[in-house]
């Protein structure tokens, strides 16, 4: 199997993000194993996300949308019974 480059994202956790939904579009996504560092926890340096070659073309479609739709969530969006 044969990964391509899909894109950098600022760090590990939006990374990890952009893997989960393309892999709940069947996509299959990996973080490049360089960009993490598992011993130290979450890394806040940039991550590449890796696609399977085949599918890029549908996870750069994805991508976009996800790019579009992807709106910050502000401390003041979440109710006060959901912060624990």
């Amino acid at each position: 199997m044969d990964w391509t480059h899909l894109t950098t994202v600022s760090d590990q956790l939006n990374a990890e993000l952009l893997v989960q939904a393309l892999r709940d579009e069947n996509i299959e996504a990996v973080i490049n194993a360089g960009d993490t560092a598992g011993f130290l926890g979450v890394t806040p340096n940039p991550c590449r996300v890796m696609v399977v070659d085949d599918r890029w073309s549908e996870a750069i479609a994805l991508l976009e949308e996800w790019e579009r739709d992807e709106q910050p969530v502000a401390m003041q969006d979440i109710p006060d019974g959901e912060i624990t």
